[in-house]
């Protein structure tokens, strides 16, 4: 069995390397990343000059893309050709729920298997091989699909069907979107009050207001003003447009989404699109006129 993979920026580079490690015969596309695809050819992988050479040369395929759009396209370029030999493709791209029930529909018409794969756990788990894994597939699939995709990840969770993976990673990050958005509002209240802000959330990491982005993103960001992006304020605004594009469709009216997602629209139109997502503070800082903490001299 031969496989591919398809986009291998900052994640899916140590994805594939890990696939690499584990024996898996990698074909990858030239066509992006080049440094990254040299890097895996040392590794073992096969290079060819585009999607559909890999379509030609690989019964699995990985995509880590950044968005619907991208992932039909390279779907396509798989499959339309006559040459092509994919049985089945693992989407670890976060797209919406609808789009990834369209492409497995799409794939049993065609021939081929979709599964929706959406991962969490950013860079540093992709680094480590401990990413969560959220599958979308038949209930008789999903050993199978854990033991194909178990060289990336530690956590690796069947949804339900194809689209739940996808709604799973939807519903994640509205939720972590959210919680950062609130931890950047109370810290500026919090200062604008004269209080210690550290001390603040060593309180509140020991009560029940804690939440992932208070134990992690920001007893860091008040140590070091740090706004080197792992996950970016455009990645967030994304996904939080996509739920906000479900609710729409499933005709919900939602609250905190559409707060969340102005905030990182605001944030993204001073210029911070490709800052770490924590760059929401920067919003309510101009707001209130105050500064959360000052940057390492």
């Amino acid at each position: 069995m031969r496989y591919g993979f398809i986009g291998v920026g900052n994640m899916g580079y140590f994805m594939a390397g890990h696939c690499l490690d584990a024996g898996y015969e990698m074909v990858v596309s030239g066509t992006h990343a080049k440094d990254a695809v040299a890097r895996l050819v040392e590794k073992g992988a096969e290079e060819v000059a585009s999607n559909a050479e890999v379509g030609q040369k690989a019964e699995r395929v990985f995509l880590c893309l950044p968005n619907g759009d991208v992932v039909k396209q390279v779907i396509d370029e798989l499959i339309e050709n006559e040459n092509s030999v994919v049985k089945e493709i693992y989407d670890f791209s976060t797209v919406g729920p609808t789009v990834s029930k369209a492409l497995g529909r799409e794939g049993a018409e065609k021939g081929y298997k979709y599964y929706d794969c959406p991962i969490a756990g950013g860079v540093a788990g992709a680094e480590a091989g401990t990413l969560s894994i959220m599958i979308g597939c038949a209930d008789g699939e999903f050993e199978q699909i854990k033991e194909v995709v178990s060289p990336m990840g530690k956590n690796i969770m069947h949804a339900g069907e194809v689209g739940a993976g996808s709604a799973a990673k939807m519903f994640n990050n509205y939720l972590g979107g959210s919680e950062l958005v609130a931890c950047c509002e109370v810290m500026v209240m919090a200062k604008q009050l004269g209080m210690d802000v550290e001390n603040l959330f060593d309180i509140i990491n020991k009560s029940t207001g804690r939440n992932f982005a208070s134990e992690t993103a920001i007893p860091g960001f008040l140590k070091h003003r740090d706004f080197t992006p792992k996950f970016t304020t455009d990645l967030f605004y994304k996904d939080i447009n996509i739920a906000m594009q479900t609710a729409d469709e499933l005709k919900l009216p939602v609250t905190i989404g559409p707060a969340t997602l102005q905030a990182f629209g605001a944030t993204r139109a001073m210029g911070c699109g490709q800052e770490h997502s924590i760059a929401v503070v920067k919003y309510y800082e101009a707001l209130a006129g105050i500064k959360v903490n000052e940057e390492d001299q």
